[in-house]
């Protein structure tokens, strides 16, 4: 059948399945699904869903809203506010009575350094862990790696 009619009619089968098409509209599905087997097969598995749905057990609604309409009992006692000052204190107490530790020297590998000695090295250079570096290759090798790179090809790598 035409793509136009398919994607109206797609967009048109939950509504259905679920009771909620004019009829009007109900009637445009009918006839399109009884010419069209693509759309017969959605409209089929969307019914399959529709039907293997859960269904809301039987007054869970009043429950919930006689539930929500309750007034919840407030405590006698504030205790979240002295747990509160109870754990500031013991933060407090344990941040002053512990001594500073000693710096640990940090053994930074030989290849965290650049040729000079003593210098760290930075991530700005633009070399990363992993990323070539064509500083070895010849013209040729380079211009064969460029003609390479603008071939374009579909469907993945060759």
């Amino acid at each position: 059948m035409n793509d136009d009619m398919c994607g109206t009619v797609r967009e048109m089968i939950p509504d259905a399945v679920a009771g909620r098409l004019p009829t009007a509209d109900f009637e445009i599905v009918d006839r399109h699904v009884a010419d069209c087997g693509e759309c017969r097969a959605e409209l089929e598995l969307a019914q399959l869903v529709f039907a293997s749905r859960p269904r809301v057990p039987e007054g869970l609604l009043e429950r919930v809203l006689a539930s929500a309409g309750r007034s919840r009992p407030q405590p006698s006692h504030a205790w979240w506010g002295l747990s509160a000052a109870a754990v500031a204190a013991l933060a407090l107490g344990i941040g002053l009575s512990s001594n500073q530790a000693a710096v640990a020297p940090v053994d930074v590998p030989g290849f965290a350094y650049e040729v000079e000695e003593g210098d760290i090295w930075v991530s700005d250079d633009g070399l990363l862990a992993g990323a070539p570096s064509f500083d070895d290759l010849s013209d040729d090798a380079l211009l064969q790696l460029l003609d390479e790179l603008s071939v374009t090809t579909t469907g993945g790598s060759a």
